[in-house]
């Protein structure tokens, strides 16, 4: 059985609206680890705008949701 399956229907679809709020936090400790590149050879790298990504939208959904 997964965890998710012992979550109440009502939890299990809040979570799906606010997953990408729930996980910022762990956006923001990837972004600000030691040795994170945020760009190589003056081009932003992949990792860094899909992390950027990712917090732009848990921002939105917040927004939305206020």
């Amino acid at each position: 059985m997964y965890e998710v399956q012992t979550y109440s229907k009502e939890f299990r679809e809040l979570n799906e609206k606010f997953k990408t709020y729930f996980k910022q936090s762990e956006n923001y400790e990837q972004l600000y680890k030691k040795h994170f590149k945020k760009q190589y050879a003056g081009k932003p790298t992949k990792r860094y705008l899909k992390i950027i990504k990712k917090i732009e939208t848990a921002h939105s959904t917040i927004l939305d949701y206020n």
